[in-house]
């Protein structure tokens, strides 16, 4: 959840955070209910036509998803989903004139769930990266950076990733920033793992938890010094938790994400259309305004674009 990237890699420049403006003002996620009205998206016909007939006779698709990621995917009070991704899976689902059927599912769990056929796709705020990419199809769409979250006045002082070096470092079980903090290597870069200890300092004790709420109350509750996640998130998460947590630092490693689909699924070409028809009708940059995510927008989509 660049997620949902793959290893954050300490050596990048730092680039300017995202912009959050309009993200909502409750104290928690659950108060925001909101959502971009996709009502005036018309089905098109010929994306229709391209289905698989099992889809088209069916009438659904099931779009899986972790949220606990606001705002890219979170809950409603009163159940039900909300988020950038939610927003946008419904309007790709007007335009191919099918209904979206939403499941939770736990993060590391969902390209192997899509493997095996319980899910049709996934909008997660995965990145499509080289590793993802022997495994699973992506379809890019959005792109972000990993930034760093520490308690509100950044007690430790942490200024940069290489900061984290020997403290306790929180982060969502199955995201490349989890693996920056329990691998030396990811990709054939350096991790901040690695980087610590290439730089003679001890490496960061990982607090590892299952979902992003259980790394904002590890953070809140002392038992982590700070955690890493996507830019976008980072910058929400204070909002869950009455202003507590806040961006420290620089942002690095910025990545797209993308749709991920059961590697060969005739369904990814299909929605790689879809999101450019939403780019080029401007329902794409309501959604992002929606959520104020501007400064994460991209105007092309590509499939398997981790190399750009």
């Amino acid at each position: 959840m660049l997620s949902r990237p793959f290893a954050v890699a300490v050596t990048l420049a730092a680039a300017g955070s995202l912009a959050l403006a309009g993200c909502g003002s409750g104290k928690t996620a659950k108060d925001t209910n909101k959502s971009a009205s996709v009502g005036s998206v018309a089905a098109n016909k010929s994306l229709h036509d391209l289905l698989p007939a099992a889809i088209k006779t069916k009438g659904s698709l099931v779009m899986a998803t972790d949220p606990t990621y606001a705002p890219v995917e979170f809950t409603k009070s009163g159940g039900g989903f909300q988020g950038f991704d939610i927003d946008l899976a419904n309007a790709i689902g007007r335009k191919l004139g099918v209904k979206i059927v939403v499941r939770k599912a736990v993060f590391d769990g969902i390209l192997t769930g899509l493997t095996a056929g319980r899910f049709d796709f996934s909008m997660s705020a995965f990145t499509d990266n080289t590793e993802r990419e022997k495994g699973n199809d992506f379809v890019t769409y959005f792109k972000a950076g990993t930034s760093i979250g520490v308690k509100k006045g950044n007690p430790k002082h942490i200024k940069t990733m290489e900061d984290l070096c020997g403290l306790k470092v929180g982060a969502e079980r199955g995201t490349i920033q989890a693996t920056a903090l329990t691998k030396t290597k990811a990709e054939g870069a350096i991790t901040l793992k690695g980087q610590c200890l290439k730089d003679g300092k001890k490496a960061p004790t990982p607090v590892i938890l299952p979902d992003q709420g259980g790394v904002n109350q590890a953070l809140v509750a002392g038992r982590a010094d700070a955690f890493t996640g996507d830019t976008p998130v980072v910058a929400y998460q204070g909002k869950l938790v009455g202003g507590q947590i806040e961006v420290a630092g620089e942002t690095t490693d910025e990545g797209p994400y993308g749709i991920a689909f059961k590697k060969g699924s005739p369904l990814a070409p299909i929605f790689q259309k879809a999101v450019t028809q939403l780019m080029q009708d401007g329902t794409y940059t309501k959604i992002i305004n929606t959520w104020g995510l501007q400064a994460g927008a991209v105007t092309e989509s590509k499939i398997n674009g981790a190399n750009g």
